[in-house]
């Protein structure tokens, strides 16, 4: 396989790319939403890959247009029926009584009954409700699945009691089998070769369509944070550390959840709303100046402000209580490590819009004393895309083996290599 088409659907935006059989992407695309935080977000999935194909076109080279194989991936645990009506994983939903001990563990559960007492004419009328990325898998090539990132989320996922336990007795028929990541769904159909083939790319009707996984599993994968000690920081509108461990660790201010691989597990430690906050402030200080500012113009100057500019002075502030909160998250992440028999971290793989800053990497490797390594493929749920493409379709016997195989890193900060910026120690919250 030489190139894989890569789509990570988010909430605001589908980003694509080309990725190569060595790891490197051969083109990128991200197309925004405009119906996005609605019940028709879904309706756009299709156009948004058709845009991202012309785009991701005219970059790549005459070679990088032939496609091999399709992987879509993305956010969850959104909803959508066969008419697009769709259930976005974050929008606000009626409130549900508690559930039953046997239905509690499930994410997906309360998504449904909301879908249900929201929507009940395509509830009713609609033969499949899918979740995420499977209704443009389901348009692609007609193949209704439901992707489970490994056994042990079942729980949190549905089984046919937690559904009956929960007054959905029967619902189970509209709900797509389980598959894991990396199964071949089907292949492209000719409607939507068709719909993706005239932007210049060559992408036949029966290229191999394959199942991705949600954004957080394919961003472990993608960064490769698949052996014990290894970390990833996965940078957006939020922000999660995550640790890689052996055993399941347990610890006040963490989350564990099963790695994609078999008998691993992942530790996370969260900043909520971290990015949103910082683009809020970033927003005020464009009003103060008068001005649009780049994000890295921004981040330049609040560092070089110090403090001392008011029109930057909050960022400053911002971003030191990041870095500090950054610096204690992996202080527990360390202490997680050492709990669980997992090698104690070095380094930090960073994914994100954040990734592409240098002075917000360098501060990032100043405060934890670790060395920030940023991926050539910064938006990581794409490489995971092509490892799990390339586990479909037998070239990598494990996503550890695809993953070690096509990541790279770009660039690496050391903590300390510029002197003259001043950041937070260890606990220093301002």
């Amino acid at each position: 396989m030489s190139i894989v088409l890569c789509a990570d659907i988010g909430t605001s935006s589908l980003k694509a790319a080309l990725i190569t059989d060595s790891g490197m992407p051969a083109a990128f695309s991200r197309q925004m939403f405009l119906r996005h935080y609605t019940h028709h977000a879904a309706q756009e999935w299709l156009p948004a890959l058709h845009d991202a194909a012309g785009e991701l076109a005219s970059q790549a080279e005459p070679t990088a247009r032939s496609i091999d194989a399709i992987c879509i991936s993305g956010n969850g645990p959104t909803l959508v029926a066969a008419d697009g009506r769709t259930l976005l994983w974050n929008a606000p939903a009626p409130q549900q009584p508690p559930l039953t001990a046997e239905a509690a563990p499930s994410l997906y559960i309360p998504r449904l009954l909301a879908f249900k007492e929201l929507f009940p004419a395509s509830w009713d009328s609609s033969a499949l409700i899918m979740s995420g990325p499977e209704y443009l898998i389901w348009q692609l090539c007609g193949s209704a699945v439901t992707i489970l990132p490994e056994k042990r989320y079942a729980a949190a996922y549905w089984s046919g009691g937690a559904l009956a336990a929960a007054g959905l007795g029967g619902t189970e028929s509209k709900l797509a089998p389980f598959v894991p990541p990396a199964t071949k769904a089907g292949g492209l159909s000719e409607a939507a070769a068709h719909v993706l083939q005239h932007n210049g790319l060559h992408i036949p009707a029966g290229t191999p369509v394959y199942c991705g996984a949600p954004d957080f599993i394919s961003a472990l994968v993608g960064t490769n944070t698949l052996h014990p000690g290894a970390v990833c920081d996965r940078a957006g509108s939020s922000e999660g550390l995550n640790l890689c461990t052996a055993l399941p660790a347990s610890a006040q201010g963490l989350r564990t959840l099963p790695s994609p691989c078999e008998n691993l597990w992942n530790a996370s430690f969260l900043l909520p709303e971290s990015g949103t906050r910082f683009s809020a402030v970033k927003q005020k200080a464009e009003r103060l100046c008068g001005r649009q500012l780049a994000f890295a113009a921004f981040v330049r100057s609040c560092m070089e402000s110090g403090g001392s500019n008011p029109v930057f002075a909050e960022g400053w502030q911002l971003m030191r209580r990041t870095a500090a909160q950054i610096a204690g998250g992996m202080d527990a992440l360390a202490a997680a490590a050492e709990a669980t028999g997992t090698p104690r971290p070095c380094s930090i793989t960073v994914t994100g819009g954040q990734a592409a800053n240098d002075d917000w990497n360098q501060m990032k490797a100043d405060a934890t004393g670790m060395d920030i390594v940023v991926p050539v493929c910064r938006d990581s749920e794409l490489l995971g895309d092509a490892v799990f493409a390339g586990c479909g379709a037998g070239e990598y016997k494990s996503f550890a083996e695809g993953a070690e195989r096509l990541f790279r890193a770009a660039k690496t900060f050391r903590p300390g290599t510029d002197s003259t910026r001043t950041i937070p120690a260890r606990g220093d919250p301002a």
